[in-house]
C-alpha cells in the first residue's frame, strides 16, 4: 500500500489492496495534507459506506430523501438516470454551505460508471487563496459571505416539479461565513465560496466590500491551474474536505447513465483565516 500524490497539497491517491473499511487511518493522514483522496477498485456496500463515513466525523442524513439508498437514509444515490435527479450540482459549490455547520467531508462511491466521459471537478481552494490578487488581502480580512438556500430551493422545485418549500426560508435562513476560512487542522487559510449559495461578500460592519464582487471570487477560484478532474472508473471511492475545495459535476453525455453514492460528515461553524 502507498499513498501517492497527483496534485502537490491538493489531491492524493492510495493504492491498496484492503477495502477503504480497513485503511481508515491512511485516509486520515491522507486528508491532513491533501483535500482529495481516492481509492480505486473497491466494493463498497450502501451500509458499509454509511459506516466508513461514520469513523471520519457525525454522520449526516442524505441531504434529499427523495433520493436516499434503500438500506439507508444516510446514503443519497447520485443517479443522472433517475427519476428524482440531483440538483445544484453542476454549479461550484461546497456541500451545505448554506448550513451554520456545514459538512465537513464529503465520501463518493462510483456503483456503476460508463467505461469513459465522465467526471468530478474539484477547485484548490488553498491555492486560490493564496494567489489572489495582492488588494483582496486587504479587502477580505474579515470580510463575510452571505449563503442563502434560495437558489438550491427553486432548482429542486423545478427539477422535482414540485412546489417550492414553502417554509425553507424559516428552515434555512440566510448565514454568513467567512470568506478567507481556516482550516483547522492543517492552519491554511481557504477562500469559502459557492455558486449555488454564495449571494454576497460584505464587511463584517454589514457594508458591501469594495473591489471584490462574487463573480470575480469564482472566476479567479476556478481558473484551470486550481482544478483537477477526477475521471471517474467502477469501484472509485473519492472523498474530500469541504473546508478547502469546491467541486462540481462534469458533463454527462446525453443517454450515458452514472450511479454514485454520496455520504457526509458534518463540519463545525467556519472560522476566520487572515488571508496570506
Amino acid at each position: 500500500m502507498g499513498t501517492t500524490t497527483i496534485q502537490d497539497g491538493f489531491v492524493a491517491e492510495i493504492t491498496s489492496r484492503e477495502p477503504v473499511t480497513e485503511v481508515v487511518e491512511d485516509v486520515r493522514e491522507a486528508l491532513l495534507a491533501h483535500a482529495v483522496v481516492v481509492l480505486r477498485e473497491q466494493d463498497l456496500p450502501a451500509l458499509a459506506q454509511a459506516a466508513f463515513t461514520r469513523l471520519l466525523g457525525p454522520l449526516e442524513p442524505a441531504s434529499d430523501m427523495r433520493n436516499h439508498h434503500p438500506d439507508s437514509t444516510d446514503v443519497m444515490v447520485v443517479d443522472n438516470s433517475g427519476r428524482t435527479p440531483i440538483v445544484g450540482n453542476q454549479w461550484w459549490h461546497s456541500d451545505r454551505s448554506f448550513l451554520p455547520e456545514p459538512t465537513h467531508y464529503t465520501v463518493l462511491f462510483g456503483r456503476t460508471v460508463p467505461p469513459s466521459g465522465t467526471e468530478t471537478v474539484f477547485a484548490d481552494m488553498v491555492a486560490a487563496c493564496r494567489r489572489m490578487p495582492a488588494p483582496w488581502r486587504t479587502a477580505l480580512r474579515g470580510a463575510l459571505g452571505v449563503h442563502s438556500y434560495d437558489r438550491l430551493a427553486h432548482l429542486r422545485a423545478e427539477s422535482h416539479r414540485a412546489p417550492v418549500q414553502p417554509d425553507y426560508a424559516v428552515r434555512f435562513p440566510p448565514v454568513r461565513h467567512p470568506v478567507v476560512r481556516l482550516h483547522e487542522e492543517s492552519g491554511a487559510a481557504a477562500l469559502y465560496l459557492s455558486e449555488l449559495c454564495l449571494t454576497g461578500v460584505e464587511s463584517e460592519r454589514g457594508t458591501p466590500v469594495e473591489g471584490v464582487s462574487v463573480d470575480g471570487l469564482h472566476a479567479h477560484a476556478t481558473a484551470g491551474e486550481f482544478l483537477y478532474r477526477h475521471p471517474w472508473r467502477p469501484g472509485d471511492v473519492v472523498i474530500w474536505d469541504n473546508c478547502r475545495v469546491m467541486h462540481r459535476a462534469g458533463e454527462l453525455r446525453p443517454g450515458v447513465a452514472r450511479i454514485l453514492h454520496r455520504t457526509t460528515t458534518a463540519g463545525g461553524p467556519p472560522l476566520p483565516a487572515v488571508p496570506p
